[in-house]
């Protein structure tokens, strides 16, 4: 059985890695239809001489293999790729796991496996296939032990409950079985996510087609398998998981790409009967991952926000979220660089940028994504575009993402910026607002008077000073004004006076300031 799954996995990567194209049709000399791939003619030959090898090759066994790992077994080193699963897979074949015995309708019996019965409970057969795994985050009122990680045989035996295939296709996935709620077994609670559905498909071994009343042999090399909606859930199976459904769909095809997949294995009564079932009670339920063995895991990052406009003097974030591919595990570290964008002009300082946290571990809590946030901070004065690219590293991997920052201002300025007025007169000076790099928005004045010298310190009565307007609508890299008087009375004592001009957005601000010297009234006026 080794050496039969060993050349059967080199057959399957040999017709998705030579001349592979869409799916269509191969009727045999007995006339039964069996899926298949378009290959060119030339490669025709050697993938029937595969077909053939296997079969013979698995034909002249007496018996199957148990698939009990010795401890000098590779398949000691095999590791759950789903965080909430705390078994360690055994490496197997369909073959093996529905065994060498057919019913009358085709398909595999359960007296025939050496899983035989497969995974049990004393709670029934739908909650013992929902069962959840245990871990730290289970729903209120879940019952222990969950999951087994192994069973005992109708032989007496102890075989491991959870197993690996690897090297099989996938057929059509149906979504089915929706339900609200947790089974009893797992606490009887609402879903915190909603509704939830069985991801239904079968795998098969590569060479042979799907199972119905017209092509039994396939029935011998499919499995049906199920991604539980106990599991979704609870989040042990759904987006971001090794076990997403969307994905599955998203990132494979139907009866061409491979897969390796982990799972429980279950014998289902109540399915023996239907073709879609493979006339058989075998299934893997719950399926707890999926990964494409020739693509390497990897990952990408991407920003919630691509374009940050921020105030000089303020700070801007965006999330960054590292999506995984392919069950990629291990620690990302960030970092970041900043440089002008391309024929921009700038003013000021240049802002700064941070990511908290500066790294993450992958899988993080249970799922295969990850969030930091680049926080971009800026100087006063500051104005111009920027590129913040954040990089991710993880060995000999790293990965990118750019954010636009778009630093904006606005500035106040007076004319003139001093003043001379006798006592019991006034004077004026303009107020120009400016936009820089695309601000806009509204923004409101407000003047105040101080002493700056002795004697007007000593005065009874400061100038007063007005507004023509407390507020002006700014347009991007437009400009508005307003008028500033300033007015000292008979009480004014002489000296010279400081007129403060603040201009707020929100909680920013921009001052300019005029002097006003308040001489006496001549002699004789």
């Amino acid at each position: 059985m080794c050496i039969s799954y060993t050349i059967a996995t080199r057959c399957v990567l040999l017709e998705h890695f030579v001349d592979a194209q869409p799916i269509y049709w191969i009727r045999t000399e007995e006339g039964r239809k069996h899926h298949a791939m378009r290959v060119a003619k030339s490669r025709r030959l050697t993938i029937l001489a595969c077909s053939v090898l296997i079969a013979m090759i698995t034909y002249t066994h007496p018996g199957i293999a148990s698939p009990v790992p010795t401890a000098n077994s590779p398949t000691g080193a095999l590791t759950s790729w789903n965080p909430n699963v705390n078994c360690t897979p055994v490496l197997v074949t369909i073959e093996q796991i529905i065994g060498n015995q057919s019913s009358p309708l085709g398909g595999a019996t359960l007296g025939g496996s050496m899983f035989n019965p497969g995974t049990t409970s004393p709670y029934g057969q739908e909650n013992t296939k929902r069962w959840l795994s245990p871990t730290s985050s289970t729903p209120p009122g879940w019952i222990s032990p969950g999951q087994p990680c192994t069973m005992t045989n109708a032989n007496g035996q102890v075989v491991s409950a959870f197993v690996q295939i690897n090297g099989v296709q996938r057929g059509y996935r149906n979504e089915e079985d929706w339900n609200s709620s947790f089974m009893p077994v797992n606490g009887g609670t609402k879903y915190p996510n909603g509704p939830q559905s069985d991801s239904t498909f079968n795998i098969f071994t590569p060479g042979y087609g799907i199972c119905d009343s017209s092509n039994t042999t396939g029935c011998m090399h499919n499995i049906h398998v199920e991604i539980d909606h106990d599991w979704k859930g609870a989040s042990y199976c759904g987006p971001y998981t090794s076990c997403d459904n969307n994905t599955l769909v998203g990132q494979t095809t139907a009866f061409l790409t491979g897969l390796d997949v982990q799972g429980f294995v279950f014998w289902d009564q109540d399915r023996v009967d239907e073709a879609t079932h493979n006339f058989s009670g075998w299934e893997l339920h719950p399926l707890t991952a999926w990964r494409v063995p020739y693509w390497a895991p990897d990952f990408h990052l991407s920003a919630s926000a691509s374009n940050l406009g921020v105030l000089a003097g303020q700070s801007a974030s965006s999330t960054i979220t590292v999506n995984t591919f392919n069950l990629f595990s291990g620690n990302v570290s960030f970092s970041t660089a900043i440089s002008p964008a391309s024929n921009a002009s700038t003013v000021g300082a240049a802002p700064t940028a941070s990511m908290t946290p500066s790294s993450v571990a992958l899988p993080s809590n249970g799922f295969y994504i990850a969030y930091s946030q680049l926080t971009v901070t800026t100087a006063v004065p500051s104005a111009g575009n920027y590129i913040v690219v954040v990089s991710g590293t993880s060995g000999n991997l790293t990965r990118s993402v750019s954010v636009t920052v778009n630093i904006m201002d606005f500035s106040i300025a007076a004319s003139p910026t001093s003043l001379s007025i006798p006592i019991g007169s006034s004077g004026t000076s303009t107020l120009t607002l400016t936009s820089f790099n695309g601000f806009s928005g509204n923004v409101s004045l407000a003047a105040q008077v101080t002493p700056a010298s002795i004697t007007a310190g000593l005065s009874p009565v400061n100038p007063s000073a007005s507004l023509s307007s407390s507020s002006m609508t700014l347009q991007s890299n437009g400009t508005n004004s307003a008028t500033l008087a300033v007015s000292a009375s008979l009480l004014t004592t002489p000296g010279t006076y400081i007129v403060t001009i603040t201009a707020s957005n929100g909680g920013v601000t921009r001052t300019t300031t005029v002097t006003v010297a308040v001489t006496a009234t001549p002699l004789g006026v």
